[in-house]
């Protein structure tokens, strides 16, 4: 799982659940890209990211 501070998956279904919606600091951010670029589904999306 690609950015395990930002994003989680259940077990029962492996639907991903974000865990922090505004991650701070330059790794969480890093790991939030990184999630949205290799979701499968392209659904997630990072809005106003402030590298």
């Amino acid at each position: 799982m690609a950015g395990p501070d930002v994003y989680d998956q259940r077990d029962e279904d492996g639907v991903v659940v974000v865990l922090d919606h505004d991650p701070q600091g330059v790794e969480s951010r890093r790991q939030a890209r990184e999630g949205a670029a290799v979701c499968p589904a392209r659904v997630i999306t990072i809005i106003n990211d402030e590298s």
